[in-house]
């Protein structure tokens, strides 16, 4: 039987969490994490804090800390970037020593950690007072309130939305997964990339017909029969986000703007409003007739538009509506850029792939590798178990375990510079890009760790998903340090910033400094090197570096 590493962390483990207040409702009240303890350091974490007499039930919500780590890699990676799902529980009292976790009578649960909201689902606007979860309800409006606010979203666009929130649906539904209070409040989306979508309020979800908190309904978005949280009801109201998402309305149900898209998405849209929930359409049904909806209004505007780079096109409306605009951030370089990939390794037998890794390991050097969020703990504590087994270990941040079955200174930083312990990066040509003082700041988080010898911290700047070290591997991340030791890199600029493949890539200029045999792989005594390096940056976590694709380094020595 498999025992599950259920992290459990006290609210005085967490730093002054008061201070970075997030928000709050009926249910708690979310706060920024600044100090994320023992198996989480590095990360970027929300603690959401149930008030007082609020019924919960704790036993569930340690139920969905479990799903998620018996989850396969694959498919945990996949919900983690679109679930701000449960990661630990938050208790106070004594150290809980039975599961579930009702059984512990010193034991109180007061909430969980999970992964917090990045800038990438957030709106901007000079329109809105301060800062903005982009949700979907912002789409739920017309195309002269999307200007004043600057957000562009065309039909193409929403739906690759639609699509990506189809797909999270059927993995949900066929893990035991409902929804419930499925509305445009609790799905927030970004365009950075691929459109993507990012379920927040995770506790308010069904899992195995249980619940943490009771199901509700939003207004506008309820179901006729009384059982709530079904994946009936979810078919229902995707029927209708469907529907509002293209009929730009909050409360509409008219299916003409979804049928100038598309004919079987408007019949799986009455369907959906059958009042017999078994006859409604399944995800499975949507998601194709999604895929083919997109590829009919990507290959039309193609056609239509037979100069453009069909790499790069991107469709503007359905027929009968206004042009809209792309729903890009501005860019630096106007010109499609494509994304830069390295060739496969050569095919001729392990010792051939493994001297290609070494010469991509060794002509990264000052930079050029890029890695996931985790430290080494974090990475052990966060693998599933090879089976479904319901039996866990409970582990305080102590690690008392009990086992039951079942450039720190006072000056000012100047403009566009942003700065980090040991390395600041200027991003003054292009700093008119809204995104550029996120990235530069990952920059310099990221070239600062180096520079102090801090190199787990520079490998939580990598994507969990990166292919520049095998972050789940002791071995892989101390060669990566060996590589790293000597580094030192200074002069660092942000020279170009553009969008394109599903990656925001960043050129970094820059120069590194390291002993002899540490140079780059054409002259590994070289001493001192001048680099330019073209990241693949993906919106985990604020931003985080995939990879540098061999065609996007290029260095001289000093």
């Amino acid at each position: 039987m498999t025992n599950l590493s259920v992290s459990w962390v006290r609210p005085d483990q967490l730093g002054d969490y008061k201070a970075h207040r997030l928000g709050g409702g009926g249910q708690g009240t979310v706060y920024g994490v600044p100090a994320p303890p023992g198996k989480f350091a590095g990360e970027y974490l929300a603690y959401k804090e149930y008030g007082p007499g609020i019924g919960y039930d704790a036993d569930v919500l340690h139920d969905m800390v479990c799903f998620r780590l018996q989850l396969p890699k694959a498919e945990r990676d996949f919900l983690d970037q679109r679930l701000a799902w449960p990661r630990a529980m938050v208790y106070t009292g004594s150290p809980p020593a039975l599961l579930p976790p009702s059984r512990n009578a010193d034991t109180a649960v007061r909430g969980f950690l999970m992964q917090r909201v990045t800038r990438a689902y957030e709106l901007h606007s000079p329109m809105l007072p301060g800062p903005k979860q982009q949700a979907l309800e912002f789409l739920l409006n017309d195309d002269g309130y999307g200007a004043r606010i600057g957000l562009f979203v065309n039909d193409a666009q929403r739906l690759q939305l639609l699509l990506d929130l189809a797909r999270t649906l059927q993995r949900l539904h066929g893990n035991s997964l409902v929804v419930g209070d499925l509305s445009p409040k609790n799905v927030l989306f970004t365009l950075i990339g691929q459109p993507r979508c990012l379920f927040i309020d995770c506790d308010s979800m069904r899992y195995r017909d249980k619940d943490v908190l009771p199901q509700v309904d939003t207004p506008d978005w309820e179901v006729p029969e009384p059982q709530k949280g079904t994946i009936a009801s979810d078919s229902w109201k995707f029927g209708l986000i469907a529907t509002r998402v293209f009929n730009r309305d909050q409360s509409s149900t008219e299916l003409g703007p979804l049928r100038a898209v598309s004919t079987e998405l408007v019949g799986l849209a009455q369907r959906a409003r059958r009042p017999d929930p078994p006859r409604r359409p399944a995800m499975s049904e949507w998601v194709t007739a999604l895929e083919l909806a997109h590829h009919r209004l990507t290959r039309a505007h193609v056609t239509a538009n037979p100069a453009q780079n069909t790499a790069t096109a991107t469709p503007g409306t359905t027929p009968g509506r206004a042009p809209a605009q792309t729903a890009t951030r501005p860019r630096t370089n106007p010109t499609p850029q494509p994304v830069r990939t390295p060739p496969p390794p050569p095919s001729s037998g392990r010792g051939s792939w493994v001297a290609w890794t070494l010469l991509a390991l060794l002509l990264l050097v000052g930079g050029g590798w890029a890695a996931n969020k985790y430290g080494p703990d974090a990475v052990d504590a966060l693998n599933p178990p090879s089976d479904s087994s319901s039996s866990s270990t409970l582990t305080d941040s102590d690690d008392r375990v009990a086992t039951s079955p079942g450039t720190g200174g006072t000056e000012e930083t100047p403009a566009s510079v942003a700065a980090a312990p040991g390395a600041s990066v200027d991003y003054s040509q292009v700093a008119d890009d809204p995104e550029a003082e996120a990235v530069a700041g990952m920059f310099a988080r990221f070239f600062g760790a180096v520079n102090n010898q801090d190199y787990d911290t520079a490998l939580s700047q990598y994507d969990p998903t990166t292919e520049a070290v095998d972050l789940d591997s002791d071995e892989s991340r101390a060669e990566w340090k060996k590589v790293m030791s000597t580094t030192q890199d200074r002069d660092l600029v942000l020279s170009d910033l553009r969008y394109d493949g599903g990656y925001t890539l960043a050129t970094m200029n820059f120069r590194s400094r390291q002993d002899p045999g540490y140079g780059p792989a054409t002259d590994r005594n070289e001493t001192c090197t001048d680099w330019t390096v073209t990241y693949q940056l993906t919106g985990t976590d604020d931003y985080r570096i995939y990879k540098a694709p061999k065609e996007g380094v290029s260095h001289s020595p000093c």
